[in-house]
């Protein structure tokens, strides 16, 4: 199986934003700071949720801002968004099966619907969860957020 770690960063990344937006002004710094990522590959997700209409960045004086409503984004449009092929490498054939054996020269064929099957599965379930359910877990538990402030990070 190939995942990569896109995905949860996109969705911390606009769990932090729409929870410190109002209150001071999210960089790729300060994001990186909270994921523990590299500005770069913060700049890199941000301008992929920018160009897919999930946020908007401010030009010049910078700044994220969430501009879809946590109540209708979905993890799935999130993860379609950093991973557009994503679905299709979840679960990988093998490179060399031996031709020579029968079980080998036939199991992508075996293989193929049961993979399908689960990437409809993965993605029916990620279109069932919202930022808001993701906001609300994080409000359920961090009881510390009301003291926060992210610049001390």
């Amino acid at each position: 199986m190939r995942l990569t770690t896109r995905c949860s960063i996109a969705l911390h990344c606009l769990v932090f934003i729409s929870e410190y937006e109002d209150r001071t002004k999210i960089t790729s710094e300060l994001l990186a700071k909270s994921t523990g990522c590299n500005p770069a590959a913060i700049r890199n997700i941000l301008g992929v949720l920018q160009k897919e209409g999930i946020i908007s960045i401010a030009r010049g004086i910078g700044g994220a801002h969430l501009i879809r409503s946590p109540e209708t984004l979905t993890a799935w449009e999130v993860y379609h968004a950093v991973e557009p092929d994503g679905l299709e490498h979840l679960l990988i054939f093998h490179p060399k099966p031996s031709l020579d054996c029968p079980v080998g020269r036939h199991i992508k064929s075996v293989l193929n619907k049961p993979y399908q099957d689960i990437g409809a599965a993965v993605r029916e379930m990620m279109e069932k969860i919202t930022l808001k359910q993701l906001l609300d877990d994080y409000h359920n538990c961090a009881q510390e957020i009301f003291d926060y402030v992210p610049e001390s990070i």
